[in-house]
């Protein structure tokens, strides 16, 4: 794979490009980008779920406690 092959698939390339070449308003280009980076974002979400290995640790927690939790996982 080329370079180039792979800048086209890296989130909001090919947008960018559409907006440079005047095929999209600066306005629909963001709103892609966001799209995209939506559905990218559910998949991966749909991804961890389905792996068992995955350890899920809270935000909002303190520090100690998700240590605890990655170590004891």
């Amino acid at each position: 794979m080329t370079n180039s092959q792979q800048l086209c698939k890296d989130f909001g390339y090919k947008e960018v490009v559409e907006y440079l070449e005047g095929n999209l308003s600066k306005e629909e280009m963001i709103e892609k980008i966001k799209k995209e980076t939506r559905r990218y974002a559910k998949r991966q979400l749909t991804w961890f779920r389905k792996n068992k290995q995955t350890i899920w640790l809270n935000g909002e927690e303190q520090l100690q406690n998700n240590i605890k939790i990655i170590l004891e996982g």
